[in-house]
């Protein structure tokens, strides 16, 4: 995961400087003062962005990541192994009705011993994941730079974030070098990306900090199936902000 994408890294700052090259703040003209009300109402509108994107078929991949999480952290679970997680997400999982809308394929239980490397080395077991997978190079590619630009993003205003995910998903979708399968593993992960993003930073959830982890842990699972990509981040995330092992 060497090579991160130009247009991933620029985009975000292209969006701000041409905003702000936008506005002549040079006099204080009854215009500049109306351009600058508009700029600032504007970026208040970015940065209340909800995280849905209706276009990508996937996008409730990440609904459900952010519905379970909710559920679980509302139960102030104090599990301290891997596998006391993942049984306690299997468990929310099979409640909620809205899993059937995706058409999920059976209800495979995760690998524990894959989230416990992924939680060990996230960035090498998705490195391995991907080369392994059954993906066109097309595709191994682009969603190998999708997460190496995820990682510059910790530090980004939510809004910002969520216009370059967009962006990349609309990419995706227009793509005739890519299988469905393809498009189906890409578009889960970059929703369970964007919905734990937005869970994080909007929410401000004390008891949630989204991570590496979390991000690799779904696009690992995305390769199998998209229930399990929503349900290896999950795990992988929550035992990497409570620091567990098996």
């Amino acid at each position: 995961m060497k090579n991160i994408s130009l247009c991933l890294v620029v985009f975000p700052l292209l969006i701000i400087s041409c905003s702000a090259d936008s506005v002549d703040t040079s006099d204080n003209s009854t215009d500049s003062k109306v351009n600058s009300k508009k700029l600032e109402k504007s970026a208040r509108l970015v940065e209340n962005l909800p995280p849905e994107n209706p276009a990508n078929v996937y996008d409730l991949a990440g609904k459900l990541h952010n519905d379970i999480l909710d559920t679980y952290l509302a139960g102030n679970y104090q599990y301290n192994t891997i596998s006391q997680i993942s049984q306690q997400i299997e468990a929310i999982a099979v409640m909620n009705n809205d899993l059937a809308i995706l058409n999920f394929a059976t209800n495979v239980p995760v690998n524990l011993e894959e989230i416990q490397a992924i939680v060990n080395n996230p960035e090498a077991e998705l490195d391995e994941a991907i080369v392994n997978s059954s993906m066109t190079n097309a595709a191994k590619g682009s969603l190998s730079t999708f997460m190496n630009a995820a990682l510059l993003w910790e530090n980004e205003e939510y809004g910002t974030i969520y216009q370059s995910i967009v962006s990349y998903e609309s990419s995706v979708m227009t793509n005739s070098q890519f299988s469905s399968e393809d498009k189906r593993i890409i578009l889960t992960t970059s929703s369970i990306a964007r919905y734990s993003l937005y869970y994080s930073k909007e929410r401000k959830d004390k008891d949630w900090e989204t991570s590496v982890g979390n991000r690799v842990g779904g696009a690992s699972g995305a390769l199998d199936q998209s229930l399990t990509a929503i349900k290896m981040a999950l795990i992988t995330g929550i035992s990497q902000n409570n620091l567990v092992t098996d």
